[in-house]
């Protein structure tokens, strides 16, 4: 009898993979650096790059877009400030709970986003300029496919272990060694 998995990902690479796999890590960190330097170079401030998933999602309150760029509130709180008193964003009062308030871009907000996307299109232009339109549209699919790998690789939770049934539940089992390791 043949018996096929319901899970629906491709099986875990191989050997064959691993030495690939290392010089795509090293070229991402290299690239990742570059990243880095072009952000402390840039004359943005870090409160700028709140405009972006604001843009994206719409007004919300301040913990949840906290909690959507991965920052702490009292972080993301003092940047707001910042967006806010440069006329960037805007608080309203939260029509959910008259207590909170949501923040929001306004029209210069949106004309930020728009400058950065073209100042950054303008770079990335220059670094490109060599590349055929072909070779810049096979790289950005691949880019493309990259990202969605690593994020359904990184980003899905793993399986968790069965609850135990009620007879188990009183009886202390023991712990394998992978278990006693994590």
């Amino acid at each position: 009898m043949l018996v096929t998995s319901i899970d629906s990902r491709p099986p875990a690479p191989g050997p064959a993979h691993v030495p690939a796999a290392a010089v795509l890590v090293e070229e991402f960190s290299s690239l990742m650096r570059v990243v880095h330097l072009y952000k402390a170079q840039s004359t943005q401030r870090s409160a700028r790059s709140l405009l972006f998933p604001l843009g994206h999602h719409g007004p919300m309150r301040t913990t949840a877009l906290a909690e959507l760029v991965h920052t702490d509130t009292s972080t993301t709180s003092r940047q707001v400030a910042e967006l806010v008193a440069d006329g960037l964003a805007e608080r309203t009062g939260d029509p959910a709970d008259r207590r909170a308030s949501l923040v929001g871009l306004t029209a210069a907000g949106r004309a930020a986003i728009a400058a950065m996307r073209a100042e950054r299109a303008d770079q990335f232009a220059v670094a490109l300029a060599d590349w055929s339109p072909q070779e810049i549209s096979a790289f950005a699919g691949d880019v493309r496919r990259f990202h969605q790998a690593l994020a359904a690789a990184v980003l899905t939770p793993c399986a968790a272990p069965p609850a135990p049934a009620a007879s188990e539940a009183t009886t202390p089992q023991p712990r394998s060694q992978s278990t006693q390791e994590s």
